[in-house]
């Protein structure tokens, strides 16, 4: 579990710029296919459900089948 939530903070980190710049109910989309597996069951994971880290949110949505990515300080 701490692999995969050290990969996530990595990916925030790397995409911050871009993320910090989401404004108010914007939505960053993201194919599953851009993420590693275990990422994915880490976020369909019913305890978990999403990653919050640097005021970034990162979750899965089982409709679209894709990660979004919001900012929670927008």
């Amino acid at each position: 579990m701490k692999n995969v939530e050290q990969k996530l903070k990595q990916f925030i980190d790397l995409n911050i710029k871009l993320f910090s710049n989401l404004g108010n109910s914007e939505v960053e989309e993201i194919n599953v296919s851009e993420f590693d597996t275990d990422i994915i069951d880490y976020l369909k994971a019913a305890k978990h459900n999403r990653f919050d880290y640097n005021d970034i949110c990162v979750y899965y949505v089982e409709r679209e089948n894709e990660v979004w990515i919001e900012n929670m300080n927008s």
